[in-house]
């Protein structure tokens, strides 16, 4: 006889390789989650999309699961969906069930990969999904719900990165250096990470200048990003998740001063080229695929070919560099020249670049500082799906009849 599993005791696990999410209760989905762990707590055991230690990774699932939301081992009532990235391999997923399960003595198991949970966080399931993370920057394009493998592209570069870069402007700024030294504060990357996690500071500028490109309205109007129009069979309800493009901003200076420490600090307009080696890798000394080469590789790989011109129409923003003031209007920029300029581009012909958002429905994750949890809001989704019916997930009795492997049987 099948376990009843009730909503209020479902648990979801994001994976990252900064900070882990987990909420349980999936009676109201419209709530941020209620634990934000930082990985390195637990030496970073997810880097570059692998699982470094499996021991530091148990340890932290461990405390998430009996310290933060206070389970008991003994009688665990409580299924978990887990987030993965797509790179996890099928060893990977037999070994998490087998913790699960074995050492968590949890009911119930799902395991799911990232990217299709963001599109559906945004209404939708098929779509390109660009997850900029702290070491990596991901490409992947889903296609009703199941992701192209053929058509992922990962780039090495991310926040570490762009703090880096941003500290070798710094020092190169000697009135920075002098204020810094004076007030006895290191000039290192954790003031490069203060400086461009502050928001709306480095406002990411096209063509690097902000007065002259960021705010100039004369832009083909063939990509203009407005409201995507696609059709009810790719995304029902577009409008409802789809974003406008960021307000302009108005007052851009050219310097900014920054409180750290105690004491004030001035840094100048080139604060505003931190994400410029996403676009241009050989500025941090990585032979790497730019940005939109690939992003035009990943829509080329795509079958079946129809869908290639939607999918500029269904772009999800997400992970932990996502939300940097003014980023979508770098895309638009990026992109434009694979798109037609045409008013005559016929219907298998994007016209316009789209960028879904989670819908206004959501009233409190609509917020722009959620905007980056479109993926916990996909598996919170999920999991409300999954757990009402054992047909769904691995239950324990599945894992005591076929092992680790049962998982490949109930997992995307």
């Amino acid at each position: 006889m099948a376990l009843t599993l009730r909503e209020e005791n479902f648990i979801v696990i994001d994976n990252g390789s900064q900070i882990i999410r987990a909420g349980i209760g999936m009676n109201d989905t419209n709530k941020p989650p209620s634990v934000n762990l930082s990985m390195a707590a637990y030496n970073h055991p997810i880097q570059r999309h692998t699982i470094t230690s499996w021991q530091d990774m148990e340890a932290c699932w461990n405390h998430i699961l009996f310290k933060e939301l206070g389970l008991k081992k003994s009688r665990n009532e409580s299924p978990v969906l887990l987030t993965v990235p797509v790179q996890w391999t099928k060893e990977e997923y037999e070994r998490i069930t087998q913790i699960f399960f074995e050492e968590f003595n949890v009911p119930g198991i799902y395991i799911t990969q990232q990217p299709v949970l963001a599109l559906y966080g945004c209404g939708s399931v098929s779509g390109i999904v660009i997850d900029i993370g702290d070491e990596m920057t991901d490409v992947n394009v889903v296609i009703d719900s199941i992701v192209q493998q053929h058509s992922n592209f990962a780039i090495p570069i991310g926040g570490r990165q762009f703090d880096q870069y941003l500290l070798r402007l710094m020092k190169e700024d000697s009135a920075l250096v002098e204020q810094m030294k004076t007030a006895q504060v290191d000039l290192d990357e954790e003031f490069a990470r203060y400086v461009r996690e502050q928001p709306d500071v480095c406002v990411v500028s096209v063509g690097h200048t902000v007065e002259e490109n960021l705010l100039s309205s004369e832009v083909p109007s063939a990509v203009d990003i407005a409201p995507t129009s696609a059709t009810e069979e790719f995304l029902d309800g577009a409008t409802d998740g789809t974003s406008k493009l960021e307000e302009e901003p108005t007052d851009v200076p050219d310097n900014v001063e920054i409180e750290y420490k105690g004491h004030k600090f001035t840094v100048g307009a080139y604060r505003h080229k931190v994400m410029d080696p996403l676009f241009t890798p050989d500025l941090c000394g990585f032979d790497a695929l730019s940005f939109n080469d690939a992003m035009r590789l990943a829509v080329m790989n795509c079958e079946p070919p129809e869908m290639r011109p939607k999918l500029w129409e269904n772009i999800v923003l997400t992970g932990g560099c996502s939300q940097a003031s003014q980023l979508q209007r770098r895309i638009k920029a990026t992109l434009q020249v694979f798109l037609p300029r045409s008013d005559n581009a016929g219907d298998s012909q994007p016209r316009v670049l789209g960028f879904l958002r989670i819908p206004d429905y959501f009233t409190v994750l609509k917020d722009r500082q959620y905007q980056r949890l479109s993926t916990w809001l996909g598996a919170e989704i999920v999991a409300k799906l999954v757990f009402i019916d054992a047909k769904n997930y691995i239950s324990k009795v599945d894992y005591n009849e076929h092992g680790p492997s049962v998982i490949h049987t109930k997992s995307f």
